[in-house]
């Protein structure tokens, strides 16, 4: 894997260094790379991470991105142990009390304990807390990269359908809430790094897309200069991301949002489709049938509006859609982040209805829309950025 990330466009490299330097605590911080992969099948966003040190030979683990994950690592307690330099936490040792756990202790095995919070579940799992070392990349600004070992606190789970709704190409999850115990907050911790991390999901399964944590030397471009910015929320219970979306923008018409609550927005890579509240998704698909220059198709599960893209092109054809928040920058979504292509020449808009009633939030924003953008999660200036789609720029998130 590593031989693959030397491959990276120096481009991405530094459009994503640029939005990480402001503030920086280390004068020399480290930037871990890890490299993404998109699951043609699932699209399902995840990384490769080398964790143990089995006779100089680490287990690798294929772990799906869930960016308000409590935990650095969540695994079954039972690959967990197939590391044979894994060990479990003990209930009254340094590293428990650093884990800020539940007054959880398991008396058969004397381990420690803690409640992790994840985007997948409706509440926390009940987790045991082990260490073991995992293998990171670093990132110099020449775009030079070195691995680094590191020893980390992560979680467990004895429960058989904790992760059943993980499809099988994963065996587990990267966390990057704000949970003490997540992979943001230990190596921020450690390395004495800016808790922020930026993204860059790929578009296509053959190539590689990356997640950068931490800061970085500076570097212009006209990506970086084009990143846009909102208030980013946290939610202090569960630790996932939250921005403010004012109103949805179509061709001059605007769709308003209720904003019953602060953060009407939640971002989650788990999501491979934006969803909607149905009022909202009733007046975006109409719209974007108004606006759209193609001849409707049949729909196409789990998709509404479908359409036959014969003899057509998407950018002239299909609208764009513009999230117009907080602060009044708007995230722009073109035609290819917002149409699906199925089979033949069919296309649907790629955004789902997610009932009258949704808990917490009025929209959850899914990874197709986010792919090919760069964008950042700064914990610490509570600030979320967003850049212009890297195809307007010749390049894109996607690389072999």
């Amino acid at each position: 894997m590593p031989s693959l990330i030397i491959m990276f466009p120096l481009f991405i490299i530094l459009t994503l260094q640029t939005s990480l330097t402001a503030g920086v605590k280390n004068p020399n911080p480290p930037v871990f790379l890890l490299p993404l992969i998109k699951d043609k099948a699932t699209s399902l966003y995840y990384t490769n991470l080398n964790l143990g040190n089995n006779n100089q030979s680490p287990l690798t683990h294929s772990l799906a991105v869930d960016i308000g994950g409590g935990s650095s690592v969540l695994l079954r307690c039972n690959t967990a142990a197939k590391s044979t330099t894994y060990l479990p936490i003990g209930c009254n040792s340094a590293r428990c009390k650093q884990a800020k756990p539940d007054l959880l202790c398991f008396n058969k095995t004397n381990t420690c304990g803690k409640y992790v919070s994840t985007s997948f579940t409706e509440h926390p799992l009940n987790t045991l807390l082990g260490l073991d070392s995992v293998s990171l990349l670093t990132l110099k600004p020449n775009g030079v990269t070195n691995t680094v070992h590191s020893s980390l606190t992560l979680a467990c789970t004895n429960d058989a359908n904790a992760l059943k709704l993980m499809p099988e190409v994963v065996n587990g999850t990267i966390g990057l809430g704000k949970s003490s115990i997540s992979l943001l907050s230990q190596l921020a911790s450690m390395h004495r790094i800016r808790r922020n991390f930026a993204l860059c999901l790929p578009s296509k399964p053959a190539g590689l897309g990356s997640l950068h944590i931490g800061g970085g030397s500076v570097y212009t471009n006209d990506v970086s200069k084009s990143l846009a910015s909102t208030p980013l929320i946290v939610d202090g219970k569960s630790g996932e991301y939250f921005i403010d979306v004012n109103s949805i923008e179509i061709a001059g018409k605007i769709i308003p949002l209720d904003k019953k609550s602060r953060g009407n927005a939640m971002i989650c890579t788990l999501a491979p489709y934006t969803v909607l509240q149905t009022s909202i998704y009733k007046a975006l698909v109409r719209e974007v049938v108004r606006e759209t220059k193609m001849l409707r198709a049949a729909k196409v599960k789990p998709f509404e509006a479908c359409f036959s893209s014969k003899g057509m092109r998407l950018a002239a054809s299909v609208p764009v859609i513009d999230l117009v928040v907080n602060g009044g920058a708007k995230w722009r979504i073109n035609p290819w982040n917002s149409m699906v292509k199925m089979k033949g020449d069919v296309v649907c808009l790629g955004f789902l209805d997610g009932g009258v009633n949704m808990k917490t939030t009025e929209m959850v924003i899914g990874g197709f829309q986010m792919e090919d953008h760069v964008v950042e999660f700064d914990l610490e200036s509570s600030k979320f950025s967003f850049s212009s789609s890297l195809l307007l720029h010749n390049t894109s998130c996607s690389h072999k």
